[in-house]
């Protein structure tokens, strides 16, 4: 069995002093990535990484990583050995020396799924379980993040009179309403009809999608679904992220405002849509209303 590699009571001590200021999440999200370079170098301490030990992971990461997964890797270890040079635990930050993994904000065809594919993705629902089928859904039409989706709970859903079902998504500054599509909400009403929950949704601090083993689900747990879904739909180049590129670049093709995509996406400037000029051939010639209303989008026949 293999050696489950932690920091020491030392190295833990300092990074509790690093990371006082962060939040859970991302509190988590460090140690993460801290245990993940120390197993590297085999348990070998922190403080004594050198710029080869840097190099040779971040080589490693860019192998079996996403280029923007890479980058935040670098990113949170970089600032981590900032915080121990300034502290004066290490006389130089090992990672000065590694080259940081660039990702271009510029989306191409390989970050966008056309119309055509989405409609091969929904073909295969039927082939997933009612979780993982409203998970896709649920990312496809409403363009959310990973995390804001394990971290929904049943409080989060609401309905107005028109009987519109929305949804709340973001925290803090990024918090927002956006519209649900109506064979999303229909597949969440077959999961709890699955799952023995009452009719009538309460608005319970409970997480809506959650494991076998646990009450919540993970980023992780969402990534493995997403790789069965688009291995069994024959589109295994594409990752959970691109389809919220997709939904970003679909919606603005089908004349959405950008204003309005960047409500829906809780970006913090509308011009973060310029990313997306580039693939807007791609993807067949406001927010979810756009695809709601389009005839040649699978989903809309459900």
């Amino acid at each position: 069995m293999n050696k489950t590699i932690q920091l020491d009571d030392y190295e833990y001590e300092i990074f509790k002093k690093f990371s006082k200021k962060l939040n859970l999440t991302t509190k988590h999200d460090y140690l993460s990535k801290i245990i993940s370079f120390k197993e590297f170098i085999q348990d070998k301490e922190l403080i004594y990484a050198n710029k080869e030990d840097c190099t040779k992971f971040i080589a490693n990461v860019k192998e079996n990583y996403a280029k923007s997964t890479s980058e935040k890797i670098y990113s949170y270890l970089h600032s981590f050995y900032n915080f121990l040079l300034k502290e004066e635990y290490i006389e130089i930050n090992p990672f000065r020396y590694v080259e940081k993994p660039e990702v271009s904000r510029i989306k191409n065809k390989d970050d966008v799924l056309s119309i055509q594919e989405i409609n091969k993705l929904i073909e295969i629902l039927y082939k997933l379980n009612i979780r993982d089928r409203v998970i896709i859904v649920f990312l496809i039409t409403t363009g959310c993040l990973l995390n804001e989706l394990v971290n929904l709970k049943w409080k989060d859903l609401m309905l107005d009179e028109k009987n519109n079902y929305y949804t709340k998504l973001g925290k803090g500054r990024k918090e927002r309403i956006v519209k649900l599509h109506p064979y999303c909400f229909k597949l969440i009403e077959d999961y709890r009809n699955y799952s023995g929950l009452t009719e009538v949704i309460m608005p319970t601090e409970e997480f809506i999608f959650t494991t076998q083993k646990s009450n919540s689900i993970t980023d992780r747990n969402v990534r493995l679904i997403v790789r069965k879904a688009l291995d069994l739909a024959g589109l295994s180049q594409y990752s959970a992220k691109d389809f919220r590129h997709s939904f970003a670049a679909i919606s603005l093709r089908l004349g959405a405002d950008e204003e309005d995509i960047k409500n829906q996406l809780g970006w913090s400037d509308k011009y973060y849509a310029i990313r997306y000029k580039y693939v807007l051939n791609f993807v067949d010639s406001e927010s979810v209303d756009y695809i709601i209303n389009k005839d040649n989008i699978s989903i809309n026949k459900k």
